[in-house]
Order: C-alpha cells, then sequence, then structure tokens
C-alpha cells in the first residue's frame, strides 16, 4: 500500500481524510493494536489541521475502527468491533484488496439474502420494476467485456432488491454496492467464460417474470452456489488468483 502523502483541499477535506487513514488501517497499514502517529505528525503528512484531524477520527471510531483515549492516543481496534457493513468500510476493503475469505463471506451473507428476496421481488414486483431487471439482464445479455457484464449483474441484483419493496431490504442494494462489483468482477474472471451464469440470471428473471416465487427462489440459490464454486477454486493453494 503506498503511504504517499496527500494533499486535501476544499470542502471534502474532512471526508477525503476520513477515506486515507480509513483505507490504512483496513488494508494494514496500520495493523490492530497499534497507536497511530501524534496528530501533529499524521497532521504534517496529511497536510491537514489537527481540528480536520480529530473529526474524522470522531467519524473512524464511531465505525469501530478507532479508539481514542487521553494520554494512551488513538489505536487501533480489533476487526471483530468493525461495523463491516459500513459501506465505507466495504469500499476500503474492496480498493485495499479483498482477500478470497472476505468474498466468501460476502457470498454466504447474499447466499442467506438474495434466495428470498427474489421469492419476495416474484410477489411484489410492479411493472416498471420489472422492466428494470429486463433492462439489466439484456445488457448482460449484450455485454461485450467483463466490465459490462459486471455493471449489468450489479444492476441486475440491486434491481432485484429494489423489487422487493421491503424498506429493510432495499437499502442492502446501496449497503453492498461496492463489495458485490468486486465479487461479481472475481467470480467473472474466474469463469471459462464469464457470460457462463447468464441461463441462471434468465431463469431468475423469467421467475419473477412469472410471479414464481419458488422457482425464482431456487434459481437464485443456484446461480449463488456456482459463484460459491468459483470462488472456491481461486481460493485453492495451486490457484492463480483473479
Amino acid at each position: 500500500m503506498s503511504t504517499t502523502s496527500s494533499t486535501y483541499l476544499g470542502r471534502k477535506l474532512h471526508g477525503q481524510v476520513v477515506n486515507e487513514i480509513g483505507k490504512r488501517i483496513v488494508g494494514g497499514y496500520y495493523p490492530a493494536g497499534q497507536v497511530l502517529p501524534k496528530e501533529e505528525q499524521l497532521g504534517l503528512e496529511l497536510k491537514v489541521s489537527r481540528t480536520a484531524l480529530r473529526e474524522a477520527v470522531k467519524v473512524l471510531a464511531a465505525k469501530g475502527l478507532l479508539d481514542s483515549r487521553p494520554r494512551v492516543g488513538t489505536r487501533v481496534r480489533d476487526k471483530d468491533t468493525w461495523n463491516l457493513l459500513d459501506p465505507d468500510i466495504l469500499l476500503w476493503q474492496c480498493t485495499t484488496g479483498s482477500d478470497v475469505s472476505f468474498l466468501r463471506h460476502l457470498n454466504e451473507l447474499r447466499a442467506m439474502i438474495e434466495p428470498g428476496a427474489v421469492s419476495l421481488a416474484a410477489s411484489s414486483r410492479t411493472e416498471v420494476q420489472l422492466e428494470q431487471i429486463a433492462s439489466a439482464l439484456k445488457r448482460m445479455q449484450k455485454s461485450k467485456n467483463i466490465a459490462q457484464w459486471v455493471e449489468a449483474d450489479l444492476d441486475f441484483h440491486t434491481a432485484i432488491l429494489k423489487a422487493t419493496n421491503n424498506p429493510l431490504i432495499m437499502p442492502l442494494a446501496a449497503i453492498i454496492g461496492s463489495a458485490l462489483t468486486t465479487l461479481l468482477s472475481m467470480t467473472a474472471r474466474s469463469a471459462d467464460d464469464f457470460k457462463s451464469g447468464l441461463p441462471d440470471h434468465e431463469k431468475v428473471f423469467n421467475s419473477i417474470k412469472n410471479k414464481d416465487a419458488i422457482s425464482g427462489q431456487i434459481h437464485m440459490a443456484s446461480l449463488l452456489s456456482a459463484a460459491k464454486t468459483l470462488i472456491r477454486d481461486v481460493d485453492k493453494p495451486d490457484s492463480q488468483g483473479v
């Protein structure tokens, strides 16, 4: 990980400092248990004021990454205290290099949520929402490279979560978006053909279209099972990775 100093300017100063320190923590540059450099030193390195630095520490403490105490300093907390579903932490895990175990855990979370979401979407979706799912599927069918496939695939899964019309499920689309992009990209690159999952996606769509909740749940589970296999293959000792 690069430790090159950055100069933070403008209104977004606060967020940029949070982003820089957050990436360093999640990426392991500041490991659990380590005390951050003193304010003066870190402020000079990042070229920010102590006020901006203290505000950033407060935000990161609220996310469970830091523990700041008088006379002790600001210490990095153990990973089991982190709010791992925080969108920023998910993004930092992806941008600093997600390991296979993180992606496996994400896919396990999906396996618990998405089959049920498809079942609910099949019974509660509107025609407009069905068209949004269909539009993403068409883009998957026409995609000419992995980047286009991943973007359309993410939109497909996001549209399904929104089609549940459940206010507790819909926010998950925004929460896991960045991490899901990394996972979808990895599984697409690991497959012999990045479109190999297209038939399963089409079956999921048809189930939602036909309002067949049971088959939709089965087909989504099958799709995620295939992703699990690809992740397991990447995790093999002789695997070359993504």
